[in-house]
């Protein structure tokens, strides 16, 4: 390898955490908006109350109770997978920087700063950058926040399009997540089932 892995980036949800208890709110709210949305919630840091302004939507005290109940439900049954925390704290044992580079809407950012915020040095969300994945900006703003070059990155994420084709075009290595096995013959020799597979592909490299 022409250049060594210096770092090790993750997408946030399907990846290093899951959501449990899923309501959608920011989805609720968008397809029931009255006005097309100038502006979005994944790139730009738009909470649900903005957002409800932004979707041209008046609604009552009630209306907005639900909406933070919900967005709250979700945010407190966000929880790592089994072995988040295992790998990237083998990662750090092995000396390797750790980021989580996700398309966020503001709020699901705070879960994951107070359950693995210790273990990761860097954080690149699309609310943040202004750019979703698979956007090549996306992978540039990711690779300025390591201060690496991107052949110093692995990223790992669990949608091919977004996660493995945006950043092997970005220049960045890759390896897809395939926790429920559907990857494609083509895809699958570039696939892992599990977060313990990014320590296996790392020795082989």
């Amino acid at each position: 390898m022409q250049h060594k892995i210096k770092a090790v980036a993750f997408d946030a949800f399907g990846t290093l955490v899951e959501i449990h208890d899923k309501r959608r709110p920011y989805a609720r709210l968008a397809k029931a908006a009255a006005l097309p949305l100038a502006r979005s919630p994944m790139c730009e840091p738009i909470d649900l109350d903005a957002m409800t302004h932004l979707c041209g939507l008046a609604l009552d005290a009630r209306e907005m109770d639900i909406l933070h109940e919900d967005l709250q439900a979700e945010l407190a049954s966000t929880q790592p997978y089994p072995e988040a925390r295992e790998v990237l704290e083998e990662l750090k044992r092995l000396g390797l920087r750790t980021a989580v580079a996700s398309n966020l809407a503001l709020p699901y950012a705070r879960p994951i700063e107070a359950q693995l915020g210790a273990l990761l040095d860097v954080s690149c969300m699309s609310f943040e950058v202004g750019f979703e994945k698979p956007d090549g900006g996306f992978y540039e703003a990711l690779c300025r926040r390591l201060q690496l070059l991107p052949q110093e990155v692995l990223m790992i994420g669990d949608t091919w399009r977004c996660d493995y084709e945006g950043a092997t075009a970005a220049g960045l290595h890759a390896v897809h997540l395939d926790r429920q096995g559907k990857a494609t013959a083509d895809q699958r020799h570039l696939s892992t089932t599990s977060l313990l597979g990014v320590l296996s592909w790392l020795k082989r490299e």
